[in-house]
């Protein structure tokens, strides 16, 4: 290591110092505990919900897990679902047989017979017996004219199915006959001439057949199922689930993935955790990338302007009822590197910001990750000359000799082309990651921390890459790139939660940016603007995902996309959305896998482990509602569509949740229909109720099942009173109101019934 390196890396390890630690909110609520005894005192049966999908692959075929059909396609239906799927590559040893139970299902994926389809055949003819669920997509994982017949049909035969071994390879004249068009044409319909198919028969009343086709005479006749669910699982032929263009990136579903994965794993309902909504309101974070931090632009009064100036006066100072997230890559800032220390001051004064939350991205900006994966200094030095200009008399060579360039700035990357941006010194993980969060914490204030890592350049890092920002307790997010609009009019082209990458997980971006890495290029602000079509299309007629934005600081530097950004933001202030930070969603992500949920009997539900996870959902919930009187831990509850959300309270462990199996409607029990901030430690008393709260911009709330008459709302804060308002509901009894104080720091509200001659005074 050079001695500057030394120097530079010494002075920002001084400051390294560990983050504090999120204060705990309250004690649980007497009245919460006591029904918490009450519920552990009841002899109960429970069941354990299982939520794992057990995943296989084949490594030879797709290298790795982000890699597969599965990750790509699938996972996102199953992860709105309420699935986490774990992935297994069949080259590698499997669970053993009698394991599979934990599962929620086996699922398979394989575009061929996997390359070491005999052992894994072996063992799947014997684990599908103790498989909860089994669902095969593409191919059956065999060769059905060898060896391999017996045990696809011992497999099949656990669905109801049967393998006839033969196939139709001239399939003129086969005519498809689906039960349902809407199931088996969901983005678009078959193509005239139908691939070639396997000859499968159903051999079970119970088995759904959702499209058969009938062969033609001159191949023998009778009939075929290619998509077909029952009460073990379902099967999707190849070429009958989906259609790929490889050659446009493109793919669209051809059997509906909600009610095919619904069906095949789990038909009747339960209440599925949900990342999505927050407080009965779908959520909303707005997340920054520090690249631009150095880049100047010319104000309109002719005079230069750094961006996170223009960042700092046009979105912080302008919005401060939203939150924002800005990661700082601390490189940067640091003239060793090539960066400027000049805008230092300017990030204190954002990160000082009460809505801005301060994050870190790497020290010195990766562009490939995948690249520093055992960081070669060798191979990226060949990068760096192979990008250099070839002539003697390059740009950088003129500016070097007319005194303009330096040897630093040699050693800055011009665009996303080389591995990363600054390459002076070789690639270590801890300067990116230890060293860059102890250096960000040097331009914090005194009452915050840094919770997340934002990935940089392809976001796709390496497993000890991810491992390394959990041992320092941060979040991670970035990468994924969900699109939902005409040019990628398919849920096919949304990421799941997070990327599997060995044992660890990169939480992806909700949305993607304005500078595609993977998907097509558009222009920036065409991509700015693409956000809300897929915000639109995420959110009916089902909630997929959240809402966000996600952007580079650099491109605040342009007038028409600045003026998009603000478009996005005034719609946010006004939308029915819970604002949080982009760690908060991150937190989320984390938490989704590690819900428990065990089923009580008689429509009763424990959920528990919910970490950051506070909402649970019930799909198709037309006729389904939440018995308020008889559930623990419940604030209330919300429809969108045809689901209906229930919003928990994380003050209390764990919560019980009822449906109301009753003649007529549910008992009225004063209830949380929705709210602009989180609450918890809802505690009601008769007419009256309480609970903490906190969130960004005015405290909306809506209440139902409140009985007529007149309330005192009271917000209070470390025992002062901050504002009162005497507040009515309406005749179907939802009381709302809107809280004008600051509630960044969390307030106790109070809602008291008022009395008759109190109210008329």
């Amino acid at each position: 290591m050079t001695p500057a390196c030394a120097v530079w890396l010494a002075g920002a390890a001084l400051a390294a110092m560990p983050a504090a630690a999120a204060p705990v909110a309250g004690e649980i609520v007497a009245k919460e505990t006591v029904a918490k005894e009450t519920v552990a005192k009841e002899t109960v049966a429970k069941e354990i919900v299982a939520r794992e999908i057990l995943a296989l692959y084949d490594g030879a075929q797709e290298q790795a897990p982000d890699r597969t059909r599965i990750h790509k396609y699938a996972e996102v239906v199953l992860n709105h679902l309420g699935y986490a799927v774990v992935y297994r590559d069949v080259r590698d040893p499997l669970p053993e047989p009698g394991a599979v139970a934990r599962y929620a299902g086996i699922l398979t994926w394989f575009a061929a017979p996997p390359a070491a389809r005999g052992p894994y055949l072996a063992w799947a003819r014997i684990a599908a017996r103790s498989a909860r669920r089994v669902v095969i997509l593409g191919s059956t994982g065999g060769a059905f004219w060898s060896d391999d017949h017996p045990a696809i049909n011992a497999v099949l035969s656990e669905l109801g199915l049967r393998h006839e071994r033969r196939a139709i390879e001239l399939t003129l004249g086969t005519e498809a006959v689906p039960v349902s068009k809407r199931l088996t044409a969901f983005e678009r319909g078959l193509d005239p001439v139908l691939p070639t198919y396997d000859v499968v028969t159903a051999m079970r009343s119970d088995v759904e057949p959702w499209l058969h086709l009938t062969i033609p005479r001159r191949e023998g006749g009778g009939t075929s199922v290619v998509v077909a669910t029952g009460p073990r699982g379902g099967y999707a032929a190849s070429g009958f689930e989906i259609v790929e263009d490889g050659g446009l990136g493109r793919s669209r579903w051809l059997i509906d993935p909600f009610a095919f994965f619904a069906r095949a794993l789990r038909s009747e309902p339960w209440p599925i955790p949900d990342v999505t909504t927050v407080s009965g309101r779908r959520l909303y974070f707005h997340h920054v990338d520090s690249d631009g931090l150095n880049d100047v632009i010319v104000a309109r009064k002719q005079e230069p302007v750094l961006v996170p100036q223009v960042f700092l006066n046009e979105i912080v100072l302008a919005y401060p009822d939203l939150p924002v997230t800005l990661a700082v890559t601390p490189g940067d800032l640091d003239p060793l590197l090539g960066g400027n220390a000049t805008p230092t001051d300017l990030v204190r004064q954002i990160w000082s910001s009460p809505n801005v939350e301060a994050g870190v991205a790497s020290y010195t900006r990766p562009h490939r990750w995948a690249f520093f994966a055992e960081a070669n200094r060798a191979a990226e030095t060949a990068a760096v000359t192979a990008d250099a200009p070839q002539d003697r008399f390059g740009l950088r060579r003129l500016l070097d000799l007319a005194g303009y360039g330096t040897a630093i700035d040699s050693h800055v990357a011009g665009g996303r082309d080389l591995p990363r941006e600054y390459f002076r010194f070789p690639f270590d993980l801890r300067i990116e990651t230890e060293t860059a969060l102890a250096t960000a914490r040097t331009l914090l204030p005194a009452d915050k921390s840094i919770r997340l890592y934002q990935w940089t350049g392809d976001a796709q890092p390496f497993e000890g890459a991810i491992a390394a920002t959990r041992r320092l307790g941060l979040l991670n997010i970035n990468g994924g790139e969900s699109r939902l609009d005409p040019g990628y009019p398919s849920v096919s082209h949304l990421a799941p939660i997070a990327r599997p990458v060995g044992i660890e997980r990169q939480t992806y971006a909700v949305a993607s940016d304005e500078l595609p890495r993977s998907k097509a290029w558009r222009p920036m602000v065409a991509a700015l603007r693409g956000l809300r079509t897929t915000a639109l299309n995420t959110e009916i007629p089902r909630r997929l995902k959240g809402s966000s934005l996600h952007y580079h600081l650099a491109s605040l530097g342009k007038q028409p996309a600045l003026r998009e950004v603000q478009a996005h933001l005034a719609e946010a202030r006004t939308a029915p959305v819970a604002p949080i930070t982009a760690a908060d969603y991150a937190e989320l992500a984390q938490d989704f896998p590690g819900v428990a949920i065990d089923a009580l009997g008689d429509g009763a539900w424990s959920v528990a482990g919910r970490g950051a996870v506070q909402t649970v959902r019930f799909d198709a919930a037309g006729a389904i509602d939440v018995d308020l009187s008889r559930s623990v831990g419940v604030i209330g509850r919300t429809r969108h569509g045809d689901a209906l959300y229930v919003a928990l309270d994380r003050a209390v462990e764990p919560a019980r949740v009822v449906l109301w199996t009753g003649a007529g409607p549910a008992p009225a029990v004063v209830s949380l229909a929705d709210a602009r901030w989180r609450l918890w430690q809802v505690v009601r008393s008769g007419a009256d109720w309480r609970y903490e709260a906190s969130g960004f911009g005015p405290g909306d709330f809506a209440w139902d099942g409140v009985p007529a008459g007149a309330y005192r709302v009271i917000a209070r804060r470390n025992g002062e009173d901050l504002w009162s308002a005497e507040v009515a509901p309406s005749v179907d009894g939802r009381l709302s109101f809107s809280i004008p104080v600051a509630g960044i720091a969390p307030l106790g509200v109070e809602i008291r019934r008022v009395a008759t001659a109190e109210a008329t005074r």
